[in-house]
């Protein structure tokens, strides 16, 4: 092994270090003088790579009374460049000013404390005029039907409360084009369409107001923080959504789509010095920009507890929301074992005495960190109760195995089984391109470190039994929660 890792290294332009420790994967690091972060992992068992690029911009990002603008420009990212997706971008410019002139007109008169019906329809039939001569220029679809053409696997994005990601999977034989296309991506976007794509999320947004899910999540976050951004949902809030412009996404765009915010994770069967030298070629000019302070509220201390009842015609459920120190606190690794003796599979004990036992609940799971990782967040339970039981006795009971959790230490086998799960699923995760190079991407933009996962399972292994009792008492008390239930409408 350290002969192999020699001989890569040897093959590597200066700057460029093979992950040695065996106890993490072999990964090439290296750093564009633009400050683009490239993470490269050779699996040569099929010709294939998969790609990975994470932005350090979520809607945690978004400007108060603009939320949702970052999932919107995920979409705009497919709307082509300058050279993709349009018959000739000189023609469009003027076209696209045009429909922005318009738009920004329409915004204001909506706005206005008395709009006039007439003159809001004759605003309206002018963006409509503008965006007509505007699509006429318009290549539909061509970036998609590139990488049809190139034979791509599993093309998506998303966007989350902290980042963003574009992941595409290709033939091997397809790197270069990727660094084509892409660099001209992030360097060359036009968001062309973008009052249609608002639409699209509008209409996302009014469905997802139907959605049992969905209004549970949004209910706790809205009401657990009451300062900081993580209270607003990814998709924002329809009021602001319906006032985001095409300026407002080119202001986005140039504040933090920039090579300093990102990681690009290579996995498959590549040779690391090539993927570096075409990342130099393609990447290499994409213009770095300081990037704005990311010193957001801080949430203050919860003193009391909230509880919040909403009136849904769907299955009755609950969402209990603990704040927890956040995942850099030395605290959270306790916090995350308590999830797991309470949730971790079959024998966890939500299932064991909740599910199977009284059969009080259909399901009953925790999550360390909702809605984001990069701030102090919520450890969250969610679960349903089951008929003819009610989500208040649910609670109930699930109150209750976490007040026992807190005076009563897990066992030894508890934490074995906990432990042996984790490692399994690091295992797991390696099996596919895709899935470890979102992981490498993401811990190194979120947590600063692509081995968090990875050391994360070290640091789990040092926590005792006390410690998660403690972590129980300390951080999962009812002066510290907020619950929401969904109930049948009266």
């Amino acid at each position: 092994m350290a002969d192999m890792i020699k001989s890569r290294e040897d093959k590597l332009p200066p700057g460029a270090s093979v992950e040695k420790d065996p106890k993490y994967p072999a990964v090439v690091s290296y750093t564009l003088k633009n400050g683009l972060k490239l993470l490269i992992l050779e699996k040569h068992f099929v010709p294939t790579v998969s790609f990975t690029m994470i932005f350090k911009v979520g809607n945690v990002d978004g400007v108060q009374g603009k939320t949702g603008l970052a999932h919107l420009f995920e979409h705009m990212a497919f709307k082509g460049t300058k050279t993709i997706n349009s018959t000739g971008y000189e023609k469009e410019k003027p076209a696209l000013d045009k429909v922005e002139k318009a738009a920004q007109a329409l915004i204001a008169g909506e706005a206005s404390a008395a709009p006039a019906k007439e003159k809001l329809e004759a605003l309206r039939a002018a963006l409509a005029e503008a965006e007509k001569e505007a699509d006429a220029l318009v290549v539909k679809d061509e970036y998609l039907k590139i990488y049809t053409t190139l034979g791509e696997s599993g093309m998506n994005a998303m966007t989350s409360t902290d980042y963003t990601g574009y992941v595409v999977s290709l033939p091997s034989s397809r790197l270069e084009a990727w660094m084509v296309i892409e660099s001209d991506r992030f360097k060359n976007a036009v968001l062309r369409e973008f009052y249609q794509e608002r639409s699209v999320v509008m209409e996302e947004r009014r469905m997802g107001e139907t959605e049992p899910s969905r209004v549970l999540w949004e209910t706790l976050g809205s009401n657990a923080f009451t300062t900081h951004p993580y209270r607003n949902p990814t998709i924002g809030w329809m009021e602001d959504i319906k006032r985001l412009t095409r300026t407002d996404a080119e202001a986005f765009f140039r504040t933090f789509y920039v090579p300093n915010n990102a990681t690009l994770a290579v996995v498959g069967d590549v040779e690391p010095a090539e993927v570096i030298a075409l990342a130099e070629k393609y990447f290499g000019d994409w213009e770095a920009r300081p990037l704005p302070g990311r010193d957001y509220p801080v949430e203050p201390p919860q003193r009391s507890e909230k509880i919040i009842k909403v009136p849904f015609k769907a299955q009755p459920a609950l969402r209990i929301g603990f704040h927890n120190p956040g995942m850099d606190h030395p605290d959270i690794y306790a916090v995350i074992m308590a999830c797991e003796v309470l949730t971790n599979g079959k024998t966890g004990r939500f299932y064991k005495n909740l599910v199977e036992g009284r059969e009080l609940a259909l399901h009953a799971w925790a999550y360390p960190s909702y809605p984001g990782s990069r701030y102090p967040s919520l450890t969250v339970i969610a679960a349903a109760p089951k008929a003819p039981h009610t989500a208040e006795e649910l609670d109930a009971a699930l109150m209750a195995e976490i007040e026992k959790l807190a005076k009563e230490p897990p066992t030894r086998w508890e934490l074995d089984k906990i432990l042996n799960n984790y490692e399994a699923e690091m295992i797991k995760q390696l099996e596919s391109n895709s899935g470890i190079g979102m992981n490498l991407a993401q811990n190194e933009q979120l947590m600063g470190d692509w081995r968090y996962d990875w050391k994360v399972g070290g640091e789990l292994r040092k926590v005792t039994p006390g410690e998660i009792s403690e972590a129980a008492a300390k951080y999962f008390n009812r002066e510290n929660r907020t619950v929401v239930f969904l109930k049948e409408p009266r």
